[in-house]
């Protein structure tokens, strides 16, 4: 009886999260102020986090002790705090701000950052330089692809956008997705113009260390380009291949990255605990399997799917070389439906299913520090223009 309340409330929430509101966004509106949190410590910057955004906390701590609250090991839990705390210690104390802001000791904060740990996701990634573009810039795309009950932490439909800016003493400004920052929130572009954007993959091997979220804070608040971001890739354990990890976005596996920095470099990282790969392009992309880790096994309708979403990328990349500008993104890739029906599931690189699909887009122009989002499917959503130049390195 408790696990079909918890599926009812789950198709529930699903459904509300599916409906379209009867205006679509629209990229000239720029009136878009992104909060940002000035933070003289990362415990500082997690209790004020915790402080803006505390509705979306406890509205999120609450679904989860309902519907996941089993799901949790407690030794886990410590033993990722042993981790942090050789590793990465102030991301311990940005998540002690967290939950003091919120009432909450860190082990319940840590509790609730895995809650939703075990819900797959898909996602298509690009990175493309100025080497192949129509204006010179560079632009990353990334179509977030997961269960609809995420659109409360990715999609608001209404201002604003779920982004902040961290300004944390002594390190690098960036910009934050999400509105649950440091639990649920990824760091998409610091103040030098490096930049990111990620798939799920599902790792071969098992091993403790640094998850994906974490790695991602690290390289946006102390690297300045793409190879001090490989270093901390490379000199750092990485988290592989848990049933439940640490944070929400590991999703019991590791993450595919592109990073791109201001000199015009790219990069795509392939890893799990126990060997990590970095390959350079021009035009690079992702999707949710390895193309050069090892080799995948294409049987499952997940993986086929992945795949094709793979290969429609580049050949879209690909057949525009040198034409690839604004439209092409918002209005030709993140959109395309070529691979399937005119609505497609998980073929298409803009994913329609019942309950699970691409629930925003987010297009990073990181040499002007700007941002098209969309909040929904980017085929029946606009996108809108923010402006992020605050974050930039003399705002």
């Amino acid at each position: 009886m408790i696990r079909i309340i918890k599926t009812v409330l789950l198709v529930f929430i699903c459904i509300l999260l599916l409906i379209r509101l009867p205006y679509p966004c629209t990229a000239e509106e720029k009136d878009i102020n992104i909060p940002v949190i000035k933070a003289k410590s990362h415990y500082e910057l997690g209790y004020k986090q915790g402080e803006m955004f505390k509705p979306y906390y406890r509205g999120l701590f609450f679904l989860c002790g309902a519907i996941f609250g089993k799901l949790v090991n407690e030794s886990m839990v410590r033993k990722h705090l042993d981790v942090l705390k050789s590793r990465y210690p102030e991301f311990l104390e940005r998540l002690k701000g967290l939950g003091d802001s919120l009432g909450f000791n860190l082990s319940k904060t840590l509790k609730i950052s895995l809650a939703l740990s075990s819900i797959s996701a898909g996602c298509t990634i690009t990175a493309v330089n100025g080497n192949v573009t129509k204006n010179g810039e560079r632009y990353l795309s990334w179509n977030l692809d997961l269960p609809y009950i995420y659109k409360l932490l990715f999609s608001r439909y209404l201002r604003p956008p779920p982004m902040v800016i961290c300004d944390i003493e002594g390190k690098y400004r960036y910009v934050e997705v999400s509105s649950l920052p440091s639990i649920f929130g990824f760091g998409l572009l610091n103040e030098k113009g490096l930049s990111c954007v990620y798939a799920m993959v599902i790792p071969n091997d098992i091993g403790d260390g640094l998850t994906p979220l974490e790695l991602n804070h690290l390289a946006m608040e102390g690297c300045k380009d793409i190879n001090e971001v490989r270093d901390v890739y490379e000199n750092n354990e990485r988290e592989s291949g848990h049933a439940s990890i640490y944070t929400a976005f590991g999703l019991t596996s590791n993450l595919n990255a592109l990073w791109s920095d201001s000199s015009g470099r790219q990069m795509l990282i392939e890893y799990n605990h126990s060997k990590v790969v970095f390959v350079y392009g021009d035009i690079l992309a992702s999707t949710n399997h390895y193309q050069y880790l090892y080799n995948e096994s294409f049987t499952s309708k997940f993986m086929i799917g992945s795949k094709m979403r793979l290969e429609r990328a580049y050949q879209l990349l690909e057949n525009y070389t040198g034409n690839i500008d604004d439209d092409f993104f918002t209005k030709i890739l993140t959109r395309d439906h070529k691979n399937s029906l005119p609505i497609g599931d998980g073929t298409d690189i803009c994913r329609h299913g019942l309950t699970y699909g691409t629930v925003c887009c987010v297009i990073i122009k990181p040499d002007s520090y700007e941002v098209l989002y969309s909040p929904g499917h980017p085929c029946r959503f606009g996108f809108r223009l923010i402006d992020l130049s605050e974050v930039a390195e003399n705002p």
